[in-house]
């Protein structure tokens, strides 16, 4: 019987007796089991020493110069101990501790999941943003004296859920736009836009069908 990679870990299964050194690879797997299984890692900021400590389990930080964002895990025959690096699949989480929170990975890096009740904020640094699956129910906020506009995509390029509550601030002077992209209706109106009322008004984009948002809020007009 061929081995097979199991849906889930990517555990390998079915060997033909002798496949493989199954020895080994049955060892790789229970290991994958040990780390994955109610994962917890140490910190995804802290840079990975040359040496861990038996039992370190830990993030690569973004940026490093290799295995960014893998889980490394210090293990090995005594006095032969080494990193160990697990690439991490979509949706994989675990709980950081020096963060005290779980971690979710998504879209190729690691994102905090949010805790119940606390809602995220993201804070725009430009004047021009497209929502992206991670602003999904966050607070967005827009600063400067700088028009920004905040673009809601078309779900061919972005595919949100129904229902995916996204609220954008503006706390500076300059005037926060939403704008639908082609094709994208907002409160019905295709390729609509609308501004918001002024310094810490605020709205509510929800997603209510295929290409289809309703905005709530301080508007400062009626959809154009």
């Amino acid at each position: 019987m061929p081995e097979r990679i199991m849906p889930g870990l990517g555990l390998r299964a079915f060997y033909d007796p002798g496949q493989r050194d199954w020895g080994t690879s049955l060892s790789e797997d229970l290991r994958r089991l040990s780390v994955l299984v109610q994962a917890t890692v140490l910190s995804r900021s802290t840079p990975l020493p040359l040496a861990g400590n038996v039992g370190d389990i830990t993030v690569v930080p973004a940026g490093s110069p290799a295995n960014t964002h893998a889980i490394a895990v210090w293990d090995g025959e005594p006095g032969a101990e080494d990193w160990v690096f697990l690439i991490p699949q979509e949706g994989w989480e675990v709980w950081i501790a020096d963060e005290a929170r779980r971690l979710r990975f998504a879209g190729g890096a690691w994102a905090a999941v949010p805790r119940p009740g606390i809602v995220p904020i993201r804070t725009l640094a430009g004047t021009t943003h497209v929502l992206e699956l991670i602003d999904t129910g966050t607070i967005i906020e827009t600063t400067g004296a700088s028009p920004v506009t905040v673009t809601i995509p078309a779900e061919a390029s972005v595919l949100f859920e129904i229902g995916t509550l996204i609220n954008v601030t503006q706390t500076g002077s300059g005037v926060a736009t939403i704008s639908a992209a082609a094709g994208v209706s907002l409160n019905g109106v295709i390729a609509g836009s609308v501004d918001l009322d002024g310094p810490w008004s605020g709205v509510a984009l929800t997603k209510r069908g295929a290409d289809a948002w309703v905005v709530q809020g301080a508007l400062a007009g009626s959809v154009a």
